[in-house]
């Protein structure tokens, strides 16, 4: 990426130097043909106290998959941002809400074009969004250039929200802030918790893609901590159309602890094939990070899951007033149980109103915003939610989690915590 020699009127307006290249510009005029079939922008009618006089309209720009793999987390995604919508007025300090939500399907072209689209064409106050750690990492330059302030509601890709030597694929940035997870905290803690207890031979089964490999490695690490080892692996490519292959490969090595990470779409296929290939009546046994089993996927694939243990930062089953509230108001505004992406944008969307209160609404002053979301702490459907000011990654425990069916529905139970897992930051 580059083009941030000159600047432009819109650009000197808001304060910073940014232009679209003529490849930028070519990739953006593609993207719009990719954005009629998206859904379109929704700006939620505001509702009020007539005795207030309501700030000026708050524009947020959503990124999110609405179409792809991922299609279902980006559907969860603005369940949520909708929900606390409803719930708080359609307002943020007093500012009027209006979402303006935008489909990457997946693609990093289309979400770097529908990001500068954010900057330049709507002049959002927020950005919010991003699932897959690809396009995390590709849109970081211009987010950072234009000093926009981005709460990350799902991409874990470790470099992100870390320093590193040369800044590539992506460097920490003042205005980027994280309500999701990295790839360590999912999968660094899971695999030390396991091999400790004795568990040290291992097989591991991923998406061949940024969190994918990031996730393997990082479990690896964990293993190796306690003197496991990992005797091979097969990696799908990411929104992969026939897993027997791959499941194929793993029941015919001896290794029976397998370890995944596969989300959406992937991971239901994956645990279908798994079952229908008799991996589980083989001795094989299942775990992996959190969405490998997240409630998106239960809903479709039951108690073919049972026995799957995982790692994950909630639960819809979290014994505390705030995820009972949580739940209990997504299930009365939507006929399903919600999943760990609703609490991520909810969680989101709950800091930037915190903050907000705290600036009397102004978002002007991008390094004043930023400190104002450093500063922020409330009680979360997860537990206590608070940014680590020096990654801005959130501080969180980490739940081990067992799948199981009772009463009728499929849900992840809590096995153990692993308390205030932070990400090193470098």
């Amino acid at each position: 990426m580059g083009g941030f020699s000159k600047k432009n009127d819109l650009a000197a307006k808001r304060g910073y130097t940014y232009r679209l290249t003529r490849r930028q510009f070519l990739v953006a005029s593609s993207a719009a043909a990719l954005a009629a079939c998206a859904p379109a922008a929704v700006t939620p009618g505001a509702s009020g106290s007539p005795s207030a006089a309501p700030g000026k309209e708050l524009k947020i720009g959503q990124l999110l998959p609405f179409t792809g793999v991922y299609a279902e987390l980006g559907n969860s995604m603005r369940r949520a941002s909708e929900l606390y919508f409803k719930l708080n007025d359609g307002r943020m300090a007093n500012r009027p809400i209006k979402f303006i939500y935008e489909d990457d399907a997946n693609v990093t072209a289309t979400g770097v074009a529908k990001t500068q689209k954010f900057i330049d064409q709507d002049q959002v106050d927020v950005m919010m969004g991003v699932v897959p750690t690809p396009l995390a990492y590709a849109i970081r330059p211009a987010v950072h250039a234009a000093k926009m302030i981005f709460i990350d509601t799902n991409a874990g890709g470790n470099a992100l929200t870390r320093d590193t030597a040369d800044c590539k694929p992506a460097c920490k940035s003042p205005y980027i802030f994280r309500s999701s997870f990295s790839s360590y905290q999912i999968s660094y803690p899971i695999g030390d918790y396991l091999s400790a207890k004795g568990t040290k031979d291992w097989f591991l089964a991923y998406a061949n893609y940024g969190f994918g490999t990031e996730s393997a490695a990082d479990f690896t690490t964990g293993v190796k901590k306690n003197g496991g080892s990992v005797t091979g692996n097969v990696a799908p490519p990411l929104a992969n159309a026939d897993f027997a292959p791959f499941v194929t490969q793993i029941k015919n090595q001896p290794t029976k602890n397998v370890y995944s990470f596969f989300s959406g779409a992937d991971a239901v296929g994956f645990i279908k094939t798994w079952n229908q290939l008799g991996l589980p009546a083989a001795g094989y046994k299942m775990y992996g990070a959190g969405f490998l089993t997240e409630q998106d996927v239960l809903k479709e694939v039951k108690d073919l899951a049972n026995g799957a243990v995982t790692s994950l930062f909630w639960a819809v089953e979290l014994d505390n007033a705030e995820n009972k509230k949580f739940v209990a108001d997504f299930q009365k505004q939507y006929p399903l149980l919600p999943d760990v992406f609703a609490v991520q944008q909810y969680d989101g969307m709950r800091a930037l109103d915190e903050a907000l209160k705290s600036l009397g609404g102004d978002t002007t002053d991008k390094d004043k915003f930023s400190k104002a979301l450093e500063d922020v702490a409330f009680k979360s459907p997860r537990g206590d939610f608070a940014f680590d000011k020096t990654t801005h990654n959130p501080i969180q425990d980490i739940y081990l989690r067992e799948v199981k069916t009772t009463g009728g529905q499929t849900v992840n139970t809590i096995l153990d915590k692993i308390a205030k897992v932070t990400d090193p930051g470098k």
